[in-house]
């Protein structure tokens, strides 16, 4: 990620969010490289511009003038032919910086309002430039694909192009706030960092596909399968399809969420599969969302992320499409597992705690944890079994002794967000 801007509270942002550490700067905007030198270590990249088609980009060493290397080039888009041209320099340039604002919204010699405020016009094409240039240096490693964006919502949509996205990114602008918004997207995208923690529990010696933190993920026993009445249960259908084995983590308690199979595996005629749909259990239970966010099923709502995980702890995030809230029957289950050593689970009136008891194991007193989930009670809906297989069992065909999948989450939630807090139950 790069900045470009001539506002120094944008350059501060970003150093302060860890978005960035290089500065662009153009034109006659190159003395603020030197002018900013007080506010904060950072890389400076000059971009020379040649004509309105783009220019040459130079890094120096130290940030010696004297000593300036060309390391990319920039190139402006405008029509379909722009694209071809730019696509044929995959493999040639190391770098290639693409912006599509046109020439007079950049310099804001035409255009009226939009061109004056820098902003490029709503019928700037970019999406489909960027998707078809991704695939194009897609075929060739040796160069990196940039793109210039002017807010954090366009820098989203290069990043994510064909499910790739570009290289890097150039933010453009004098907002500060869309420099800290960047920040914090690449940062819950990443599974973790400054303003988004990655899901907790995550095993830092593992990688997802797309190389995140992999999610603890333990075998619970079922200790209590039970028909409990009649609830508003939750369909959570996505924008793309789940795999055999993935699903979403929901729950009861904060302290542990259960990995509820998507509806792509076969009914045996009865009905047809909902690849794209996770029957998710009543509006009152917990999903893990992205940044370890836990939320309620009921405020989800089309357009939200939520968090994709497979039995092995792998994750992706993906768009809510829609949301179905209807009266189904409910099931209870309740699993236990033998998650640490005893310590000291009576209270002050001598009772046990309802979610942590001592049980006697070949190695000694251990503690046992109760977790617990409510789903619609139906053949589709499954909650996973088996880490390596991802196989699934039907709540409709669950007994005690059968085993599930539970992520453990630590602490409590406040508004969704893990907090420390002495005296915290749920039962």
């Amino acid at each position: 990620m790069w900045i470009e801007t001539t506002n120094v509270q944008v350059l501060l942002a970003s150093l302060e969010s860890g978005l960035t550490t290089t500065a662009l700067f153009a034109g006659p905007n190159t003395h603020l490289a030197e002018d900013w030198r007080t506010v904060g270590r950072f890389e400076t990249v000059r971009l020379d511009e040649r004509d309105e088609r783009g220019g040459v980009l130079f890094s120096a060493a130290d940030d010696d003038e004297q000593n300036e290397t060309a390391v990319g080039i920039s190139c402006a888009v405008a029509s379909p032919e722009d694209v071809h041209d730019v696509a044929r320099l995959a493999g040639v340039e190391p770098l290639v910086l693409v912006d599509c604002r046109p020439r007079e919204y950049r310099d804001g010699t035409g255009g009226g309002d939009d061109a004056a405020a820098g902003e490029a016009p709503a019928d700037a094409w970019r999406i489909i430039p960027a998707e078809n240039l991704v695939a194009a240096y897609g075929r060739a490693p040796e160069s990196q694909l940039f793109f210039f964006a002017d807010s954090c919502e366009d820098a989203r949509a290069v990043l994510e192009a064909l499910n790739v996205g570009v290289d890097g990114v150039v933010l453009r602008t004098e907002d500060p706030g869309e420099a800290r918004a960047l920040a914090k997207y690449i940062s819950a995208a990443a599974g973790g960092g400054v303003d988004a923690p990655p899901p907790p529990n995550a095993d830092a010696g593992a990688s997802s596909p797309k190389s995140s933190p992999r999610l603890d993920m333990a075998l619970a026993a079922v200790t209590r399968v039970e028909v409990v009445g009649v609830g508003d249960r939750v369909c959570v259908d996505c924008t793309s399809a789940f795999q055999p084995g993935e699903g979403l983590l929901v729950g009861s308690f904060a302290r542990g969420l259960f990995l509820a199979h998507s509806e792509c595996l076969s009914s045996f005629g009865y009905v047809d599969p909902r690849p794209f749909r996770v029957n998710a259990g009543p509006v009152c239970s917990y999903v893990l969302l992205p940044g370890g966010r836990a939320g309620y099923l009921s405020e989800l709502r089309a357009g939200d992320e939520v968090l994709c995980v497979a039995s092995d702890g792998t994750w992706s995030t993906k768009t809510v499409g829609r949301v179905k809230i209807e009266r189904r029957q409910m099931v209870l289950v309740e699993a236990t597992l033998v998650d640490g050593d005893c310590e000291n689970t009576v209270d002050d009136d001598d009772e046990f705690r309802v979610d942590a008891l001592c049980v006697d194991t070949p190695e000694g007193l251990k503690r046992a944890t109760t977790y617990s989930v409510l789903l619609q009670n139906a053949e589709t809906v499954r909650l996973v079994g088996d880490a390596e297989t991802g196989d699934a069992v039907s709540v409709s065909a669950m007994r005690v002794g059968d085993g599930v999948l539970v992520h453990r989450l630590a602490g409590g939630r406040h508004t969704g967000i893990e907090i420390a807090e002495e005296g915290w139950e749920e039962r």
